[in-house]
């Protein structure tokens, strides 16, 4: 599997840094999601609205923090093919006032 993050994902992880370890978490999902794959790695769910572009979320544990992936992270990727991914937003929980602000920003990642 192939990865490749969005350029602005820079920024998002500038956003986090008042938390311990985004760049870790993040880093530490990308070779889970590149051993199990889409189908195997848990917390991932699609993300509809996109038309067909397969896009999805999925939660991410936050290393050296003592919460759960609930409170944890966020990242939302597109497939780009069977065997390549962009990682287009990196936040974590509460970041967005509202589910259509990320979207939005998806939106605007993806075009």
């Amino acid at each position: 599997m192939r990865i490749v993050r969005h350029n602005d994902i820079v920024k998002d992880l500038r956003n986090l840094r008042r938390f311990t370890a985004p760049l870790d978490s993040l880093e530490a999902w990308e070779r889970l999601f590149c051993l199990k794959g889409l189908h195997e790695t848990p917390a991932i769910d699609a993300f509809p609205g996109f038309g067909e572009r397969k896009i999805y979320k999925a939660r991410v544990v936050p290393l050296r923090e003592n919460i759960g992936k609930s409170k944890g992270y966020r990242v939302v990727f597109q497939m780009i093919d069977d065997e390549s991914c962009k990682i287009l937003v990196f936040s974590r929980h509460g970041t967005y006032k509202s589910e259509q602000e990320l979207i939005n920003l998806v939106k605007e990642r993806v075009s």
